[in-house]
């Protein structure tokens, strides 16, 4: 691998903006997690979410929460993953998660970036902030060279924060995700290295902006 490509090592597992925390997941998070993750299903996400199976109770889904953290714990470990949980400072609640998925190394070095914020956390910045303090751990600290976000058409908050940010448009892939039980397009948004150290100083100062 390339010098320039080679991950801080070790990679820390928080980061820290004006408002939030974000942190490596731990086995600990799957009760406060799942609950979060629940409220927020029935209200806004699950248009854009996966189609999971409901669970029996909670006892069962924070079970199932649990197992899917022993994998996320492993994706991070593998290097194929960096999935966040966003912590408000304020009050140390839970507000969201947010990843460097699918990461390619040798010659792509490139991730995606995903997100969501809970429903009752909405229309306060977050995102925006998260999105910024990742991407600056995807360049600055886990060195890769391309980032890009896939947003539904008709999720219009999250293609203003992209266009907000000025993150490059490259187009429509069409039927490319199952989300909500269906296929759906997706609107594919980018920034690389290279744009990523002409244009940092002016996006960090989305940090600042509620």
């Amino acid at each position: 691998m390339p010098e320039e490509f080679k991950p801080v090592d070790p990679l820390p597992s928080q980061i820290e903006s004006p408002r939030l925390i974000l942190r490596q997941f731990e086995m600990r998070d799957a009760q406060e997690f799942y609950l979060l993750e629940q409220r927020s299903l029935q209200v806004h996400l699950a248009p854009y979410s996966p189609v999971k199976p409901i669970p029996a109770n909670d006892t069962e889904g924070i079970r199932a929460m649990r197992e899917m953290l022993r994998t996320t714990i492993e994706r991070w470990e593998d290097g194929l993953d960096h999935r966040f949980v966003i912590i408000l400072k304020e009050t140390g609640a839970m507000i969201g998660q947010i990843g460097i998925t699918n990461i390619i190394r040798n010659v792509a070095q490139s991730a995606f970036i995903g997100y969501w914020i809970g429903n009752e956390y909405l229309n306060c910045g977050y995102a925006t902030e998260a999105l910024v303090s990742t991407l600056h751990y995807s360049f600055e600290f886990a060195k890769l060279h391309r980032i890009s976000l896939w947003i539904a058409p008709d999720n219009i908050p999250s293609l203003r924060m992209a266009e907000k940010l000025k993150l490059r448009f490259e187009g429509t892939a069409l039927r490319a995700l199952q989300l909500g039980g269906k296929w759906q397009d997706t609107n594919i948004y980018a920034i690389t290295s290279e744009e990523w150290n002409e244009r940092k100083n002016e996006i960090y100062k989305f940090l600042h902006r509620s």
